[in-house]
């Protein structure tokens, strides 16, 4: 189980009392009575949070002392999968939900997600090459990279979701590329991969959805080869994803970005291509998809570089 990473970062100091009432809600309310799920919520995190300006403070207090741990402990020790992930996790990995993610795919692909052609064709540019894939999710980008991938590739799908991981496995068997893409419970700010392994690191919305982005810049820099590349689809504004929860504290647009940036979380176009050149990726290319019936994205391009000295 995972939550959004803004409230991970607004109770980092009491997560796990936290995802105990999560999973409470959800085992009531979702997905039969979302408008309640989320009304119990948003209802919490007020009651926990309480004004703007203590989220602020508590914004200010995990810049400077936050030490994410429990992030660790989600995929190291699964000590927060419950009988329900489980379950998931097996039907996951089916062939026929494998099919069913497919279909989803390729229903988005003809109506809001215009770029994924774009994504995959820039991950699938030579054959014989290693690809990690952060965040699998419910296999958009998997689908969209799998589908044309040369027989002589290798994707890896990560995801520190226990049931999301298996997608991809279901996917493989689908396309019955079994031997080329397999799923893989992990977090991204230890990945479990030796230095300079990849060719390239893709992910769709990964970087949207997760914690710690500096860290996990920095592992993805330590992992990718000499040369290699890092594609990434994320939303142009980060506001877009976060602004249902920013509202109950009147948290505008404009003063999102700072606030993200101190939760260390994605925070748009500038910081990205800043972090990323500290880590020795150089963005190369990017272009952005603005459709009117959906938020606005971005596909990055950065290639890894040798530092100077």
């Amino acid at each position: 189980m995972v939550i959004n990473e803004l409230i991970n970062v607004l109770f980092w100091k009491d997560i796990k009392k936290c995802v105990r009432f999560y999973q409470e809600i959800s085992k009531k309310y979702y997905p039969s009575n979302p408008d309640i799920f989320d009304r119990q919520l948003n209802d919490y995190i007020v009651g926990y949070v309480k004004t703007k300006d203590n989220f602020i403070e508590i914004i200010n207090d995990y810049n400077k002392n936050g030490k994410p741990i429990w992030q660790e402990q989600y995929a190291q020790y699964c000590d927060l999968i419950s009988y329900g992930d489980i379950s998931d996790a097996l039907k996951n990995g089916l062939q026929e939900t494998g099919e069913i993610r497919y279909m989803q795919y390729e229903k988005a692909i003809g109506s809001w997600a215009i770029h994924l052609n774009d994504y995959a064709k820039a991950i699938n540019t030579e054959n014989d090459t290693m690809i990690l894939e952060l965040s699998t999710g419910a296999g958009l980008g998997t689908c969209a990279v799998a589908k044309k991938m040369p027989a002589n590739n290798r994707l890896i799908s990560v995801d520190i979701d226990f049931a999301a991981a298996k997608n991809a496995d279901g996917i493989a068997k689908y396309l019955n590329i079994c031997g080329q893409l397999c799923g893989l419970n992990a977090n991204f700010w230890g990945l479990p991969f030796d230095n300079d392994m990849f060719d390239i690191v893709c992910t769709h919305y990964g970087l949207d959805e997760s914690g710690e982005i500096n860290t996990t810049i920095k592992e993805v820099s330590r992992i990718l080869k000499e040369n290699g590349k890092f594609i990434a689809v994320a939303r142009k504004n980060p506001y877009d994803r976060h602004n249902r929860y920013m509202r109950l504290f009147d948290i505008t647009e404009s003063e999102s970005k700072l606030l993200l940036r101190k939760a260390r979380l994605y925070s748009g176009f500038d910081d990205l291509v800043e972090t990323a050149e500290k880590c020795n990726l150089c963005l190369t290319e990017h272009k952005t998809y603005e459709p009117e019936t959906s938020h606005h994205r971005i596909l990055y391009v950065f290639n890894k570089y040798k530092p100077k000295g």
